[in-house]
């Protein structure tokens, strides 16, 4: 049995993830075994078991006997854990990071507005109002974690087991954008009315409003993100999709 997650543990975990993905560790390269890991970390080698686990656990690392521990590509991390993608922001190139993330927001999120619209129960509604009045500070101002939690919220309501669970997975994709994009965005009062209707939309049981709206909102955070809008594949009733391109 593993012993836990200490604070050195972290430390050295955080460490040799970055190594990983700053490309210091490069894809396919061998470590050390764990005994020369844990003398040049000065450790012991549970400790150095466990880091080890915890990493490949997330993709970042595959252990094979008699071959040692390799590094693993990119297209094999667990990108949509909250860790790796605090790792990964900053390293990866900027604009390729929020580009995929806002692209993955896309996916999922105007359809669990809609979803939430149809399925949404009294608790998933007042948790929803509760984190609109949390992000809405005088209808001027938005406080990033109530739009986290309100974002949050519309996931879960969808009433989908896997949607609801990945909007768990994505708390932290949630939360680059957003934070962000609330920092630069230039009409955070515009932002909060498109809010309080994605909301209104919800509350009256209108999917298509809630979808379009949530839309609304998705392109602006890629506006106030310095994202070109054309990086954004988006498939809505103003642009649609022909051969891999979108339609103008």
């Amino acid at each position: 049995m593993s012993e836990p997650m200490t604070k050195a543990k972290h430390i050295l975990r955080d460490k040799l993830a970055r190594q990983i993905v700053e490309g210091t560790l490069k894809p396919n390269d061998i470590l050390p075994n764990e005994l020369t890991l844990a003398r040049e970390y000065g450790v012991s080698r549970t400790t150095i078991r466990d880091v080890l686990r915890s990493l490949e656990e997330k993709g970042l690392l595959e252990r094979k006997t008699y071959v040692g521990t390799r590094v693993r590509s990119i297209h094999s991390w667990n990108l949509l854990d909250d860790e790796v993608l605090n790792w990964s922001c900053g390293v990866m190139s900027q604009r390729r990071f929020f580009s995929s993330l806002m692209e993955l927001r896309m996916i999922i999120e105007p359809q669990a507005a809609a979803l939430a619209a149809i399925r949404a129960n009294d608790a998933d509604l007042q948790a929803i109002q509760e984190a609109f009045t949390w992000m809405n500070i005088d209808n001027q101002r938005i406080d990033p974690e109530g739009d986290v939690a309100f974002h949050q919220g519309i996931i879960k309501a969808s009433g989908n087991m896997f949607v609801a669970q990945f909007g768990g997975a994505i708390r932290a994709a949630l939360y680059h954008t957003i934070y962000l994009s609330g920092k630069e965005a230039i009409d955070q009062a515009g932002s909060i009315e498109n809010h309080r209707q994605v909301l209104n939309s919800i509350e009256n049981r209108d999917a298509l409003s809630a979808y379009s709206i949530m839309i609304r909102i998705l392109k602006m955070t890629v506006s106030d993100l310095g994202l070109p809008p054309s990086e954004i594949i988006t498939a809505d009733t103003s642009r649609g999709l022909k051969n891999g391109r979108t339609m103008t």
